[in-house]
């Protein structure tokens, strides 16, 4: 009888701990979805980050597509550069004082805080040109998009006055929500195997 009560409470032992396991894969299903990176948005698309033409308008881009918390904006540009500034100086185009300033030709700026972001050019009468972008970045992370279907058309980037509008058609951008659910579900996986385990433990 003692040899029962010391097998059991030891299988117990061994219950407890892969029990707990089963439960935060269970429980948390998004958790390995949510340090998943945003979209990257090309701004400018194929053409990148320059003056743009009676058919490009930056300020109809960002507004076309929705941008948020951890998403990422890329400038690519030739002799030229890109200024991070307030609000104040975007409407001025004051590139006097910028609160970041890049000219290596090829920029990525994080989207970390909701709120507005400014960007203009610093190479003299651009801006005024109307080489500037604000963007609006909402308070919530965007949600994982479900995996396209073999006909969906997902273009590659997106051009200022020819992105995509909605929910982000045309970001110029990759989801990474087939990856994500990929990992909800070997997390899933895990976790059935460890419940099946225990079962047979607990035999």
């Amino acid at each position: 009888m003692a040899g029962s009560t010391i097998g059991s409470s030891s299988k117990l032992g061994l219950l407890l701990p892969a029990l707990a396991v089963v439960l935060v894969f269970a429980a948390s299903p998004g958790l390995a979805s949510s340090a998943a990176p945003g979209l990257v948005f090309h701004v400018g698309g194929p053409r990148g980050w320059r003056v743009p033409d009676a058919n490009t308008s930056y300020g109809w881009w960002a507004m076309n597509n929705r941008f948020h918390v951890g998403d990422k904006l890329y400038f690519k540009y030739e002799n030229d550069s890109v200024l991070l500034v307030d609000r104040e100086d975007f409407d001025a185009c004051n590139a006097t004082e910028p609160i970041a300033r890049s000219d290596d030709g090829s920029t990525t700026f994080p989207l970390d805080r909701p709120g507005f972001f400014c960007f203009i050019s610093g190479h003299p009468g651009h801006c005024e040109e109307g080489q500037r972008l604000i963007v609006r970045v909402m308070v919530h992370p965007a949600e994982p998009a479900p995996a396209p279907g073999p006909n969906a058309y997902t273009p590659g980037t997106s051009q200022p006055g020819h992105g995509g509008g909605g929910s982000g058609g045309g970001q110029g951008g990759s989801s990474s929500g087939a990856s994500s659910a990929a990992v909800a579900v070997g997390g899933f996986a895990l976790a059935a195997a460890l419940a099946v385990g225990l079962v047979l433990l607990l035999q």
